[in-house]
């Protein structure tokens, strides 16, 4: 029996592998790995594929991804992103190499606003990559920078990974992104103490100090900008609202902002926004319910039942089996993007670690974190690609910048993995119950 799941398994990741290596969307590749799996087994009838994909994005939570999504792209749009790195260059900027730590601090709040990696990229990388090269930063620098500093923006809450997982996995999402925090602000500290040993060799320039009234002035103003970090995580900690409602006053508290308070955004322009919003949340609920469909069928064929039992059978080494579910995730995270990587493999990798006495709240970090490695690599890094693409510098001339990064990352990505308490400790601190 488990040699025939094993070889259903490896035949249907094949196809998988296969479409993605010939540039097949992912959501169809998706698809077709699902269909070819149903046709192998012939008890199962070919509509189950549809009623699963439908059943893959019937979820009120996955509204909160919508909401996110345009939380900052008006965020973007309203100037309320130029705020958030003024205040940043209020504490920061005066040291040397002062924009590298403006670039981290500002995706750390950022991150605690919209969720998502890529619109970090675009949105703060937009304003800080060109400021960065006039400055006489190295570009292949400021893209690692950059690229790096935008994966906190799925670590620190909210995060649209996190209630990805949560969904696949039954997990309590406020429980996740308290999980989150420690792990972010562990990561933009690293990336910061890589940033200032550069910075010292290169000699890269300070930033001028700000008077102490105009550093007042400027932190004054991005209160309202900042009280949006305090709906989202407030509300969803406190039980005042779910995701999906935190989500939805989010986006209305960022829009008025953006219409009376910064009067940068203008009603013309919501429309648009709501349509380029609806473009890339249509990708990605694809790729879910694709996602969603291959996960049903591998957890039916009993696929990660087979895979705890044959690694227990092999090993009885927690350290042994976390280290190969963190190579598989880095491997995945390489090739696959977020949403259908964390909705495929939650089901399937899950059951393991927790048969090895790992927390759920504490794999989903894990997850994330590996994952968030796979955006500043190649060969689907996002942040990667876009990074370079505001630079204007090809990905082959910036790699070797990248390994200072990639290195500090793998350390965290260890202690992550194997001390729960840097992200169980909040969720058992402010949610016991």
């Amino acid at each position: 029996m488990i040699t025939n799941i094993l070889l259903l398994t490896l035949v249907v990741f094949a196809m998988l592998v296969v479409m993605i290596v010939i540039k097949v969307p992912i959501s169809f590749a998706l698809g077709i790995a699902t269909l070819g799996g149903v046709v192998l087994v012939s008890n199962l009838p070919l509509m189950v594929i549809a009623q699963r994909m439908f059943v893959g994005l019937d979820s009120f939570t996955l509204l909160a991804i919508p909401l996110f999504m345009l939380t900052g792209q008006i965020m973007a749009m309203g100037g309320v992103t130029r705020d958030l790195m003024n205040l940043s260059m209020v504490f920061v900027g005066w040291m040397r190499g002062g924009l590298a730590y403006v670039n981290i601090v500002a995706s750390m709040i950022f991150a605690g606003i919209t969720g998502t990696a890529s619109s970090d990229t675009a949105s703060l990388g937009g304003i800080l990559i060109p400021t960065m090269i006039e400055r006489k930063f190295d570009k292949d620098f400021t893209v690692a920078v950059t690229a790096t500093s935008s994966t906190i923006g799925i670590m620190i809450p909210p995060s649209i990974p996190m209630v990805l997982y949560a969904i696949a996995s039954g997990t309590s999402i406020g429980q996740l992104f308290l999980g989150g925090v420690v792990p972010g602000i562990i990561v933009g500290f690293g990336l910061m103490s890589v940033s200032a040993v550069i910075s010292k060799k290169r000699n890269y320039p300070a930033e001028k100090r700000y008077p102490f009234k105009e550093s007042v002035k400027i932190c004054v103003r991005s209160l309202p900008a900042l009280g949006t970090v305090v709906i989202i995580i407030g509300g969803i900690i406190s039980g005042f609202f779910t995701p999906t409602e935190a989500a939805g006053v989010a986006c209305f508290y960022t829009t008025m902002l953006g219409l009376f308070y910064y009067k940068e955004l203008k009603v013309k322009q919501i429309p648009n926004l709501i349509y380029q919003g609806a473009m890339t949340v249509g990708l990605v609920a694809l790729m879910i319910a694709s996602a969603s469909a291959l996960g049903w069928f591998f957890t039916s064929q009993g696929v990660p039942r087979a895979i705890a039992n044959g690694l227990m059978a092999a090993t009885q080494s927690k350290v042994i089996i976390l280290l190969l579910i963190n190579a598989v995730l880095l491997f995945v995270g390489c090739w696959m993007d977020l949403a259908p990587a964390v909705t495929l493999f939650t089901p399937i990798l899950l059951p393991v670690a927790v048969a090895v006495g790992v927390d759920p709240v504490h794999f989903g970090i894990i997850m994330v974190v590996n994952l968030a490695i796979g955006l500043f690599t190649p060969p689907v890094g996002v942040c990667l690609f876009i990074s370079c693409g505001i630079a204007k510098i090809a990905i082959t001339d910036v790699l070797k910048a990248f390994i200072p990064f990639f290195l500090v990352m793998m350390i965290i990505l260890m202690l992550i993995t194997f001390v729960p308490q840097i992200s169980l400790f909040l969720p058992s601190l402010l949610m016991r119950n």
